[in-house]
């Protein structure tokens, strides 16, 4: 039987696909159809039974074809973000930094890539992050974003926001904007560089005359630099943006991008399309799981990806909050994931519909819901996925429960690609310590968070992540629900793609529960990370936190350290052959660094440089896939910027737009390609400080150089007796 659609594998096409052309005229993409198998009635629910069965795709390139059975009644096959998770070989890579990741790609180890952010958080480490910023231009306006090229922008928010706001946008050096646009008009979708969806303005919070949050995901890629200012009063904002080696082809802005991939993720939320063709499915129905006890929804001893689970159970909060799902790669001693069933598809404290880019939950008749997670999770030996019932004492079993496991055949070389892992925590806060969401060593990509609150007001804790052993944050925020794309809380419910409120908190007391997801620009780290929020404005708040993290990892760090300059050391410098013209020793700094610990006191001297060059020597290994400089700066001067060279080759600009007179040190890197440094043992790196035109002076208390291993080096992953990292 062939037919267009059916109730197995349906679609339901979003207002926003007719809207920007996404779909044929007929409501389905042309040339698509599904053929069910004669046999696909459902038989009668009696038991515990698993089934295996093939999803293959015809050849014929006009045409799709479905052989399938139904996983229960009323089931619906879902995927999120159509050509977002369309099928890639392995060892495939963006043709540009700058496209848009898809959930196909996203388990491959990153290269040659950084995110960073600038916010208005305040930079004295306490509460009140409005109307900070990095310094004022000629013009008079304030400078929100100034950073050295090739980057991209790949969002950016802003709340508290009025008519006579302004954004103006100056590439690759520009001395006059290309491109100035209302604030307002801006998050509204009235310009067309900035389309809705992809630029949007809502009511999101409750507190406060203008609870309204402006959220854009179009990128903005820059080949040499962006200056980003704000005519009007700044009050809350921050940007998220990636940075790449010098020599990384970047085409710069034109609004002239494929925003294809991201029109889709936005439009097909949450929709039911076209299951991964290659699949394998398992399914399986339990009448109960008793407490205590495990069901086995998935085993395997051969490689492939999980390209999607789907549970079904009671829409309960005693099932979101007691079940727990198990899953372990290539015989790991211990499980990979551990995770609530309600923390790990969205909605922690209670039944709510959720509709993110990844995940999905949907209410059903006679009180069930159906949980549906399309990361895609590799293995190459083994993999196991559990159900658990963590209920104790007189509590009685959950059930029953249907699942569906979809697999794929392996999509990515061992050597190239990370596992699935989370991280889960639930407790009381501590005092004066920031919430731990994430901690790593390795290389790999955090994906993204979903987090509950109960207790005290919250809200106003900022997130920090420090990444790669940097004393300073790269990612240092504006408050909880800042960093959940919302706004003075307490909030409304809402689901983005990337980010969304489950529930309303005020309709509904109680816990709240969050999500953010950074599938726009996932956070890569090479050596480690170590990811935090504040409970409080200054992690002062008793409050019950629960949290789940969501990572891809290696355990052996891409990322080494291989020498050490102590500035203002005369053995030091002497060592690295450190020369330095127009500089003066600075007097023993005592300083903090922003981001969870800011009362701890570092003293140190370095020099400060009025122009002139700085050259010295660095040792590294030969075998490596780049460099990276770090530099320990004093923040009471702002504006420092140098061209860097690396044994004659000119290497990039080196800046930092911040100035800081509260919290003084800041840790900045510096990366520098392979073809620059790659079978070398020692560099002369020479900076030329930029001086004038509002630069300050050129501060370095210390360097230090890492090498990059080549994260497709079968070195990079070691083999142990259960056959892992």
């Amino acid at each position: 039987m062939v037919r267009k659609a059916d109730s197995l594998c349906e679609f339901s096409p979003s207002p926003l696909y007719h809207q920007f052309g996404l779909f044929h005229k007929s409501g389905l993409p042309p040339a698509i159809e599904f053929e069910t198998a004669a046999d696909a009635s459902e038989e009668p629910f009696s038991g515990p039974s698993r089934m295996v069965y093939n999803r293959r795709h015809d050849k014929t390139p006009t045409s799709w074809r479905c052989h399938m059975r139904p996983l229960f009644s009323q089931a619906v096959l879902v995927v999120f973000g159509g050509v977002l998770l369309a099928a890639i070989p392995s060892s495939a890579q963006a043709a540009s930094p700058c496209e848009p990741i898809t959930l196909d790609r996203l388990p491959l180890l990153p290269r040659d890539v950084t995110l960073h952010q600038f916010s208005s958080h305040n930079k004295r480490g306490l509460n009140g992050d409005a109307g900070w910023f990095l310094y004022r231009d000629d013009r008079g306006d304030a400078v929100v974003f100034d950073a050295a090229g090739p980057g991209c922008v790949r969002s950016f928010w802003q709340t508290d926001l009025s008519e006579d706001q302004v954004l103006k946008f100056y590439f690759d050096g520009e001395t006059e904007p290309r491109h100035t646009i209302s604030c307002l008009d801006l998050y509204r979708g009235k310009h067309p560089l900035f389309p809705a969806p992809l630029a949007s303005f809502e009511k999101l919070g409750y507190w406060g005359d203008n609870p309204n949050a402006g959220n854009c995901f179009v990128p903005i890629p820059f080949a040499k630099s962006l200056k980003i200012t704000m005519q009007g009063r700044v009050k809350f904002y921050h940007f998220l943006y990636e940075r790449y080696p010098h020599g990384t082809p970047v085409t710069t802005f034109t609004g002239k991008e494929d925003r294809t991939i991201l029109l889709r993720a936005f439009a097909e939320q949450g929709e039911d399309l076209l299951p991964p063709s290659d699949a394998e499915v398992t399914r399986s129905e339990f009448p109960a799981i008793e407490p205590g006890k495990s069901v086995e929804l998935f085993h395997t001893g051969k490689a492939g990806t999980i390209a999607r689970v789907v549970i079904e159970g009671d829409a309960s909060e005693e099932f979101l909050r007691r079940a727990e799902l198990e899953m372990r790669w290539d015989e790991s001693p211990y499980p990979d994931v551990v995770a609530p069933v309600g923390m790990f598809f969205g909605p922690a404290v209670r039944p709510e519909a959720v509709r993110a880019m990844p995940v999905k939950v949907e209410l059903l008749p006679e009180n069930r819901m159906r949980l549906t997670s399309c990361f895609r999770m590799p293995f190459w030996r083994s993999a196991r996925i559990a159900l658990v019932n963590r209920s104790r004492g007189s509590a009685g079993p959950l059930g029953p429960i249907r699942a569906e496991i979809h697999v794929t055949p392996p999509r990515f070389d061992e050597n190239e690609a990370g596992y699935f892992r989370t991280l889960y925590r639930e407790g009381r806060t501590e005092m004066g310590r920031d919430w731990l969401l994430y901690r790593a060593a390795g290389t790999g990509r955090l994906l993204g968070v979903v987090q509950t609150m109960d207790g005290a007001h919250y809200c106003e804790g900022d997130e920090h992540f420090a990444i790669d052993g940097a004393g300073s944050p790269q990612i240092n925020g504006t408050g909880s629900e800042d960093y959940y794309l919302a706004c003075f809380w307490p909030n409304r419910n809402f689901n983005f793609p990337f980010a969304g409120c489950v529930g309303d908190v005020k309709l509904r007391p109680g816990a709240a529960c969050y999500y953010r997801f950074h599938l726009e620009a996932t956070v890569p780290f090479y050596g480690e990370i170590d990811a935090r929020i504040q409970h409080g404005g200054r992690s002062d708040i008793v409050s019950e936190y629960r949290s789940l993290a969501f990572a891809y990892l290696r355990r052996k760090p891409a990322l080494r350290e291989t020498d050490l300059l102590d500035v203002a050391n005369p053995t030091s410098e002497r060592m690295h052959d450190y020369r330095a013209t127009r500089s003066t020793l600075t007097e023993e700094t005592a300083a903090s660094h922003e981001g969870s610990d800011t009362e701890t006191v570092v003293r140190d001297r370095g020099r400060r440089h009025e122009g002139g060059e700085i050259t010295f020597t660095v040792a590294i290994e030969p075998g490596n896939a780049g460099m990276r400089l770090r530099r320990r700066l004093d923040q009471n001067v702002g504006r420092q910027s140098a061209e860097v060279y690396v044994d004659g080759e000119y290497a990039g600009t080196w800046y930092h737009a911040d100035h800081n007179p509260h919290l003084r040190w800041f840790d900045s890197d510096h990366d520098v390609p392979a073809t620059l440094t790659r079978g070398k043992s020692e560099l002369k790196v020479r900076l030329v400080p930029r001086e004038g035109d509002g630069h300050g002076p050129w501060t370095d208390f210390r360097y230090q150089a890492f090498v990059f291993a080549d994260t497709t080096d079968r070195g990079l992953v070691v083999k142990t007796g259960v056959g892992r990292e």
